[in-house]
């Protein structure tokens, strides 16, 4: 019991450094106050499958934006869709000139069909910076010009806030845990904010996010990392830091997209088990990040179990625990008032008492049981069923 708790003792020191690593990072962040008034030439990309419930809407808020519709495509990708999803695609293009359609009814072996659609749309792009979102999000008509004014020499990638949106809560248990889930995902996107402060990718929002054309170009095998099902987002920023190319964080209140959470709990740990999954293959800064938050959770989670057995050990355990308590909640103040967010106390005290385990859950489930995503059941790399 000694050695394991000098074991996590080590592991909070570790992440305690990484928070202020982030929060220097956080800091040389800037807000982007001002819209561009200049219009280069730009294309957004949407994947869709079997999105007949929302896709129009998605469509309309980027024909919305106030943006010249002769200075940027918006390209749709209908991957293998069994329901109306082509017939509303092909309806909207009656009133959205700039929509432009790629139908895809097969995808190769060995590729992630996501990734395998955003390649055939990227083919088609002729302009320097490409936008990529959900078919699921609604932007603000101002979306594409809090982006323009990122633009400079150098510019790898560069994503922005998204904020889940429910019109209303099925029941009272519903609206708890989406809250926490609301926490959760926030202190996700402060991480990867202040990693970009220090010019590091850790991820990006793939449903928020602009990047180089010329780093498909370059990189294709490495930014995409085709195999892997998921991690459009997480490998090309990862790739753009590498390459040292710039990289920055939207922070203008228009750059904010708005998406539909997941409405289960089975939905929420299977979609978290599902980007936990490639971990194992993310640059080394990643990674090491990872490994010891990883083992440090792990501890936390099952320290409390071994207390039955050691009870003298716990001070030791609100020693450890404390560590990451206040880790957390100063670095998750900063950065809701630095996203201009408010934090709910009363769900950030119980989503901090339950972060641990859950990431531990869906780190084990991600990697060793796969997680099912668009109708098929999948590892990290290969479709099992």
């Amino acid at each position: 019991m000694v050695y394991l708790t000098i074991v996590l003792g080590i592991c909070a020191l570790i992440y305690l450094a990484y928070i202020l690593f982030f929060f220097y990072g956080l800091r040389n962040i800037r807000l982007n106050n001002e819209l561009n008034t200049e219009y280069p030439p730009l294309a957004i990309v949407v994947a869709a499958r079997n999105e007949e419930n929302n896709i129009r809407r998605t469509v309309e808020s980027l024909a919305a934006q106030n943006y010249p519709a002769d200075r940027y495509d918006i390209i749709v990708i209908n991957d293998r869709s069994s329901d109306t999803t082509a017939v509303i695609l092909q309806d909207l293009q009656g009133t959205v000139p700039n929509l432009k359609i790629i139908t895809i009814t097969e995808c190769p072996s060995g590729i992630s069909p996501k990734k395998y659609a955003l390649i055939q749309a990227v083919k088609t792009i002729q302009c320097a910076f490409v936008l990529t979102t959900d078919a699921d999000c609604v932007h603000h008509p101002d979306w594409l010009r809090s982006y323009t004014g990122l633009i400079e020499k150098n510019l790898g990638v560069a994503t922005g806030i998204t904020m889940f949106h429910l019109d209303e809560y099925r029941t009272g248990f519903e609206k708890f845990w989406q809250n926490l889930q609301i926490i959760e995902y926030m202190s996700h996107q402060i991480v990867l904010a202040g990693a970009i402060g220090h010019n590091i990718g850790f991820s990006a929002n793939g449903n928020n996010m602009m990047f180089n054309r010329q780093l498909y170009d370059d990189y294709e095998h490495e930014a995409l990392q085709k195999k892997v099902i998921s991690g459009d987002d997480f490998f090309i920023i990862q790739t753009a830091g590498k390459h040292h190319y710039r990289l920055k964080f939207n922070l203008h209140p228009a750059g904010t997209v708005q998406t539909p959470p997941q409405r289960t709990l089975r939905d929420l740990i299977n979609q978290r088990a599902r980007w936990s999954s490639k971990i194992g293959k993310a640059s080394t800064p990643v990674l090491l990040f990872s490994v010891n938050t990883f083992l440090y959770y792990l501890g936390l989670t099952l320290y409390p179990f071994l207390l039955f057995f050691f009870p003298y050990c716990w001070p030791s355990f609100v020693a450890l625990f404390g560590i990451k308590v206040l880790c957390d909640t100063f670095y998750t103040i900063y950065g809701y008032k630095k996203f201009g967010q408010k934090l709910n106390p009363l769900y950030y005290i119980l989503a901090e008492l339950l972060h641990a385990p859950f990431i531990v859950i869906v780190a084990v489930i991600g990697g060793l049981f796969g997680f099912t995503w668009k109708g098929g059941r999948y590892t990290t790399e290969s479709k099992k069923s």
